[in-house]
């Protein structure tokens, strides 16, 4: 059996309102997060991404703007939905 068919998906709710505020298209998230466009989409569209994955997006997104919240609190785990 695939480990990774077992493995936790999570996703962030707040992400879209997030870039919102702080980039004006996905675009300049892209450039100034370093991120691959393909994972900031699924991550706007709520798409279930690794938990690594979205804390990795959320402490770049952190380390330029004030958050307000810790990034635990921003994650969730989609078995738990």
């Amino acid at each position: 059996m695939s480990k990774k068919k077992d493995r936790a998906w999570f996703v962030c709710p707040q992400w879209g309102d997030l870039v919102s505020k702080h980039y004006a298209s996905d675009t300049e998230a892209v450039r100034a997060l370093k991120a691959h466009p393909g994972v900031l989409a699924k991550l706007r569209a709520g798409t279930p991404v690794p938990k690594s994955t979205v804390l990795k997006m959320l402490r770049r997104a952190a380390s330029r703007h004030e958050l307000g919240t810790a990034l635990t609190g921003l994650v969730v785990d989609t078995r738990s939905r």
